[in-house]
């Protein structure tokens, strides 16, 4: 019975993906949301970010045209941290960030620490271009997946 439940389920999903290829829409809710948005880090909407995408049916979370612009976003986010609210350890950028009532903030922080090789209660200096990039590079990795590179994040790093 199991063979069988898994046969069907590989059958139902190759028919997904062969119909997927010729509906660009079908494929696309496949996708997480914030990769669909081009919001890697799932940075919900309130500001007036550049590279905004102006075709957004997301009421919730911002939809950008590109996603070096989501990663600029997310770049600027943890400047700000530290400029304006003092934050500089992930585990208070990331308790900001990620609220414990949303995520499970203490893992999301142990992830991003581990992936720059810091301590979660180490001081981080966010006007670091490189380490910049690879924070939000790590951050994206948290929020939607393996879906974008570093140099993804470095190019939007670039555009601060």
């Amino acid at each position: 019975m199991a063979a069988k439940s898994m046969i069907l389920a590989f059958v139902i999903l190759a028919l997904i993906g062969v119909w997927g290829a010729r509906n660009s829409t079908m494929s696309n809710l496949l996708l997480p949301r914030g990769v669909r948005n081009n919001n890697p880090l799932n940075i919900r909407i309130g500001n007036n970010w550049q590279g905004e995408s102006n075709a957004s049916n997301d009421n919730e979370f911002e939809t950008f045209s590109h996603s070096k612009y989501g990663f600029r976003a997310g770049a600027k986010i943890l400047q700000n941290y530290q400029t304006q609210y003092g934050l500089y350890t992930l585990a208070e950028m990331i308790n900001r960030f990620a609220p414990p009532n949303e995520n499970n903030t203490k893992n999301y922080a142990a992830f991003v620490a581990g992936e720059l090789g810091v301590g979660v209660n180490e001081r981080v200096d966010m006007q670091d271009r490189h380490l910049l990039a690879r924070t939000v590079h790590a951050m994206s990795v948290m929020e939607v997946g393996r879906h974008y590179t570093i140099n993804d994040a470095i190019e939007g790093v670039a555009l601060v």
